[in-house]
């Protein structure tokens, strides 16, 4: 992969009054790349192609599972850029089948070109926690993507985890869900087309679990944002509130994004997103007051929000959890020196 990667959580979407707000945005720069409001009954797979023009060779996307298309993962790879997708229950799996059958004129049989893997047999195979890897699998019945397959099966605990929401969620639906289906639930599918070499088969997990930061950001838009609550008022007010409360997020999220980089830069901490956009609205005030006393009073109040962060906004490492620079270090190293030496 090239040295200045960026990885773009893409897309996800927040439902609010039947309201859907689709976001992504560079994890790294925290820029966001692209913000779309839609009624809530609209299909998120036009949102995932619609976002496919923000893609530039070197990026490498991360997508929910509700926005999983074999064409757009397609049009990724095309475009030079990587994904890690995790993949659909009944999403069929092929090999290049190495014997297959011909007619007597010397034409393949189709029907005999690849050979389906059967998953849940796959899965009695692995140990519980254990990761393995088809380097060369091709993905959808008609389509045939070529990829990697990385299948981890879950230990036992997180497996009865899994299969107690599930019966929450159908019981709250009123969908069952298929047996063949409830025994997949033990093990995790990605698909990848980034290197090997770059990104091993044990580390596509805890890239793809950087998705999970996009429902951080969405928590502070609920908790300090109050996005989600609204009086029963006319479209036009409703449209005017949600784009108000989206510049104010946008402010606040990139003022945090630069704080959290220069923290990195100059003391190598790494910040939470929660802690400090909380810090950085309740500021808003008198960053606003600054403006109008010009340049020098508002580097004042920057330079105070900036002390404070350092302070009390630092990240928390009493879980033994990698965080977010943890998982991007290296990527993130290489970067900064190959930025350095240009």
């Amino acid at each position: 992969m090239p040295s200045q990667v960026i990885i773009k959580v893409q897309v996800e979407e927040y439902n609010t009054a039947g309201v859907k707000i689709q976001l992504e945005y560079d994890l790294l720069s925290g820029q966001f790349l692209n913000v779309q409001l839609g009624p809530g009954k609209n299909n998120d797979k036009t949102y995932g192609t619609d976002c496919l023009e923000s893609v530039e060779a070197g990026d490498l996307c991360l997508r929910d599972l509700g926005y999983f298309d074999l064409r757009d993962l397609q049009a990724i790879h095309e475009k030079e850029a990587y994904y890690i997708s995790r993949l659909k229950l009944n999403t069929r799996i092929y090999i290049k089948n190495p014997e297959p059958e011909y007619f007597k004129n010397g034409t393949m049989k189709k029907q005999t070109e690849y050979i389906q893997l059967d998953m849940a047999q796959i899965m009695k195979e692995l140990e519980p926690g254990e990761t393995m890897e088809i380097s060369e699998a091709y993905i959808g019945k008609i389509q045939k993507l070529s990829t990697r397959v990385i299948v981890h099966r879950l230990t036992t605990d997180q497996t009865e985890t899994r299969l107690k929401h599930q019966a929450v969620r159908e019981k709250k639906k009123g969908v069952v869900m298929k047996e063949k289906s409830k025994q997949l639930m033990g093990m995790n599918v990605y698909i990848t087309n980034t290197p090997p070499k770059e990104v091993p088969r044990n580390g596509v997990h805890a890239l793809y679990s950087l998705r999970w930061q996009i429902e951080i950001l969405f928590k502070t838009w609920k908790s300090f944002f109050e996005i989600d609550e609204c009086k029963n008022i006319k479209k036009e007010r409703l449209e005017c509130h949600l784009y108000g409360q989206l510049i104010g997020i946008l402010l606040c999220s990139s003022t945090m994004f630069q704080m959290r980089q220069l923290l990195l830069e100059k003391k190598k901490q790494e910040l939470s997103e929660y802690k400090s956009i909380y810090m950085i609205k309740d500021y808003f005030p008198l960053l606003f007051k600054a403006m109008s006393g010009g340049t020098h009073e508002l580097l004042k109040i920057l330079h105070r929000l900036y002390q404070l962060l350092k302070k009390n906004g630092r990240k928390c490492h009493r879980y033994q959890k990698k965080t977010v620079f943890d998982i991007l270090g290296i990527v993130y190293e290489t970067t900064v020196k190959q930025k350095q030496a240009a």
